[in-house]
């Protein structure tokens, strides 16, 4: 039976009907626990736009503080990329921070110039420096854990979106519940390894958007997901309620699909180290070497994951790195047993000398 539920969080006295919220605060104790995400008394940064998504996972965080003892901070980054509604978004975080009491850090920057300059595309761009501000807000506050909004929604739809653009079994996981944050173009001055952690990623959206109802959180619209030019939006807006008409509870059965490449992934990924630890020649945060030999003798599912590891030790594993480029470099590899090289993505570079393949960094410009 739906039943009422008192909320004692400070800054939160109210008596709602939540029936769904209770839901989502129980999928967000079974993620935490599940995936070991937060540890009691820790202190967390919570990314925050201003839509549903967000808002909900910092009001159900701030809530589930009192049990757990959790200090949280929230991060807003504007893009510069809608004008005054971007700006008015920042304000309403702000305020609701406030409300709250919450300390609230944000940060504007000009994502599009920022893209011309880097060479990346508006998105990439956009990623790198909202990644990057969260990073410096996490070691300001000493926190080595900043929680992102992503569902289980979000999971199904960048699965799509990878499984449409071209990817391996990796890119079936969707988006996992727990990731390093990797700044590539600076130390880790904490000495710490900094967490993306996904709290609401067992919620679908409909229980996020119902749950912002019940609290009357008021979220912010982003217009620009409504544009189903962008594939995402398209993905989500319309192939997928065609998929769900057609064929019923898709979601739970794309769910099942990304729950089963992770587990997949995750000992594929262990076995590739494993190997790996074992034909290495050489390994320094600069370059590392193995037998071309050794690499050739095991599987080709095996090549590209033990490959995948060696561009992970060298550039992290946030990489621009795609499936394309492994498979082109194995080609090379098994063409050419000396005087062979190729350009990677972010400054990598491979080469055959004399039966050892060697990734090394480029010294940038």
């Amino acid at each position: 039976m739906p039943k009422f539920f008192s909320v004692v969080a400070e800054g939160l006295q109210e008596w709602e009907y939540i029936a769904a919220p209770e839901a989502i605060t129980h999928k967000v104790k079974e993620a935490i626990a599940k995936f070991q995400m937060l540890q009691p008394k820790e202190k967390v940064v919570v990314g925050v736009s201003g839509g549903p998504d967000s808002l909900t996972l910092l009001h159900v965080l701030l809530r589930l503080s009192h049990e757990f003892g959790w200090q949280i901070f929230a991060a807003h980054f504007n893009h510069g990329l809608r004008g005054d509604e971007a700006d008015e978004d920042e304000k309403f975080v702000k305020a609701f921070c406030q409300r709250l009491k919450i300390p609230c850090m944000s940060k504007k920057a000009d994502v599009k110039t920022l893209a011309h300059e880097q060479k990346l595309s508006i998105a990439q761009a956009g990623r790198r420096e909202r990644y990057r501000f969260f990073y410096e807000v996490a070691f300001q506050v000493g926190a080595n854990k900043v929680a992102l909004a992503h569902t289980a929604t979000d999971a199904i739809e960048t699965m799509l979106l990878n499984l449409f653009r071209g990817t391996g079994t990796d890119g079936l996981q969707g988006i996992p519940p727990v990731s390093p944050l990797t700044i590539r173009d600076r130390q880790i001055e904490s000495g710490n390894q900094t967490w993306l952690v996904r709290p609401l990623i067992l919620c679908w959206r409909a229980e996020t958007e119902a749950y912002a109802r019940v609290y009357r959180l008021q979220p912010r619209l982003d217009k620009s997901n409504l544009d189903t030019k962008i594939p995402r939006n398209w993905i989500r807006l319309e192939l997928l309620p065609m998929l769900r008409q057609r064929f019923g509870k898709v979601d739970d059965a794309l769910w099942r699909l990304c729950e089963l490449a992770r587990d997949e992934s995750i000992l594929l990924s262990q076995i590739a180290e494993e190997r790996l630890s074992k034909m290495l020649v050489q390994s320094d945060p600069q370059k590392i070497a193995v037998f071309r030999s050794d690499l050739l003798k095991v599987p080709k599912a095996l090549q590209r994951r033990i490959f995948r590891c060696m561009v992970e030790r060298m550039l992290g594993p946030l990489n621009e790195v795609s499936l394309e480029h492994v498979e082109e470099a194995l080609g090379i590899i098994e063409r050419h047993s000396r005087d062979a090289s190729y350009h990677l993505p972010q400054g990598l570079f491979m080469k055959v000398v004399k039966d050892v393949v060697w990734l090394m960094k480029l010294a940038a410009n």
